[in-house]
């Protein structure tokens, strides 16, 4: 039983101090083989978001993460981390639609349409 034991003891840490070892490397490269990589945003790169939509004054402050439909066809889009609606009037900006590719609202009076980005974050 003991040399049994001792032998595991020996893998277990062989293993360990590999694993160890690999985690100290310099670079990791991941290759999706063909797929999307996990790794890659699905809402464009990433950027400083301001606060909160009602701290906003300029619609280059805003990113539009999501935009999802419910059962009955009601739209809702993600912007700074915050859910909006049709219609809903957050400090500067007010909401006036929303579709499957973005949605139309005004900052300060002035509209601005926001796209939803492509896979992979490049705007269409």
């Amino acid at each position: 039983m003991t040399a049994k034991g001792g032998l595991g003891v020996t893998i277990f840490l062989g293993i360990f101090i590999g694993l160890v070892a690999y985690a100290g490397a310099d670079s990791f490269e991941y290759n999706s083989h063909g797929r999307r990589d996990p790794f890659v945003s699905l809402v464009g790169p990433e950027k400083p978001v301001a606060a909160k939509l009602a701290d906003i004054t300029s619609a280059e402050d805003i990113r539009l993460e999501g935009i999802v439909s419910g059962a009955k066809g009601e739209m809702a889009a993600m912007m700074n981390g915050e859910m909006i609606k049709v219609n809903d009037k957050i400090g500067y900006i007010v909401v006036k639609s929303i579709t499957k590719a973005g949605v139309i609202l005004t900052v300060g009076g002035k509209e601005y349409e926001l796209k939803l980005p492509e896979e992979g974050g490049k705007k269409e």
